[in-house]
């Protein structure tokens, strides 16, 4: 695997890579959240999968990078970083602003006629066509603030009182959002086809960020199946809920490669 341990974006979770081409989860992090969102996820079977976590620039080891300003250069990037898996299946899992990275990673891969990941897992996300049909304008730190303290009140939202943390939560936060809110105008699904890869989608039954619509609206981006599960918890229900989620995610994923899902 020699040519993957210097890549910036590729981590794998146990903090080396598997010798051998069995399957990859790409895991792919919320906005202002880095590879370090899914620590631990290689002490769970997950099907045989192997988590792999994409760190973007702006955080973590890249936080003396620019983060990254559009979405058709994060997905390429993403997708350029995939190229030495291309002989390993692959599955994808993107929480909040990730499940919005994973959708339009599957498109850009169907673009570059590359095989069709097996199985893209959706998590505390509405659908594309939930999304505003224009950007607003840019959050004020006030208001980043007080988006963390309403998701996110038992983890990031602690760091807040020291200034310190609080610089390098919000810079990549900041510019995850606002690339976040500019989708529906630089990347939405308006006559897209279908893809055709089965979807499962995740939400807390508290998640104020989903509606009744979430499951709905991804259902009609696929040919394929899709499932839907519904935790205890809010939008970061997936801490507390990790070992379920982790478990029923791998018979998922054990599916996947059975082609039982499709």
């Amino acid at each position: 695997m020699s040519e993957l341990t210097d890549t910036r974006w590729l981590r794998p979770c146990a903090g080396h890579w598997r010798e051998g081409s069995g399957p990859v989860l790409l895991c792919l992090p919320h906005a202002g959240g880095g590879a370090l969102s899914y620590a631990g996820w290689d002490r769970h079977p997950l099907g045989g999968f192997e988590p792999v976590a994409v760190c973007l620039p702006g955080r973590e080891d890249r936080f003396a990078e620019d983060p990254v300003s559009g979405w058709a250069a994060l997905v390429s990037a993403i997708a350029d970083s995939l190229t030495p898996l291309a002989h390993r299946p692959l599955a994808v899992f993107g929480h909040s602003m990730g499940a919005l990275t994973g959708y339009e990673l599957l498109r850009e891969l169907a673009r570059r006629k590359r095989p069709a990941p097996l199985l893209l897992a959706v998590s505390a996300h509405r659908a594309p066509q939930e999304m505003p049909t224009a950007a607003g304008p840019p959050r004020s730190p006030r208001e980043l603030l007080d988006y963390v303290r309403r998701l996110d009140d038992g983890g990031t939202a602690e760091l807040l009182d020291d200034p310190e943390w609080r610089d390098l939560v919000l810079r990549p936060l900041g510019a995850d959002l606002r690339l976040h809110d500019t989708y529906r105008s630089s990347a939405g699904p308006p006559g897209q086809p279908p893809l055709a890869t089965p979807f499962v989608v995740l939400t807390g039954e508290d998640d104020p960020t989903v509606s009744d619509r979430t499951y709905a609206g991804w259902s009609a981006l696929t040919h394929a199946v899709s499932a839907r599960r519904v935790y205890p918890g809010g939008h970061f229900y997936l801490r507390e809920q990790r070992d379920r989620l982790l478990t029923e995610l791998g018979r998922d994923l054990e599916n996947a490669m059975r082609g039982e899902l499709r």
